[in-house]
């Protein structure tokens, strides 16, 4: 877990034993994007929660922080039972993940990435294009 904070950080530094829990409890979970996609497949298939809590948890409003909440994404496929995922994407010192399951629990994708903030920033304070070493 490589962090270089689009270039403030020079050299990039070694976040893997870091502890990162000040980002809360979910950031001192070690798990594997395999262990993501059974807990969120099992979490919408009814598994963990039974249908009246799992229908709280869907019920969505606007909040001004965006970053920390389960949220649905649709997708226009054609089939509306295949249009709706669930998931949640955070990032921490030198990592981050993104998780999508569809409404069903039936397909899940996980994506896990380091040194996510490698790029430098350019003149208006965005992330620069990566550099090709």
């Amino acid at each position: 877990m490589y962090e270089a904070w689009f270039g403030m950080i020079d050299p990039p530094r070694d976040y893997t034993v870091f502890d990162i829990s000040l980002a809360g409890p979910a950031a001192s979970l070690i798990s594997t994007v395999a262990d993501l996609n059974r807990f969120y497949g099992m979490l919408l298939a009814r598994e963990i929660l039974n249908a009246s809590s799992l229908g709280h948890m869907r019920r969505t409003v606007v909040i001004s922080f965006e970053e920390n909440r389960v949220r649905p994404r649709t997708t226009q496929d054609g089939d509306p039972s295949h249009s709706t995922f669930w998931g949640h994407d955070g990032t921490v010192w030198g990592a981050g993940a993104l998780t999508m399951t569809r409404a069903d629990g039936k397909r899940q994708m996980s994506v896990a990435v380091n040194f996510i903030r490698a790029n430098k920033l350019d003149s208006s304070g965005e992330a620069a294009a990566p550099s090709h070493r």
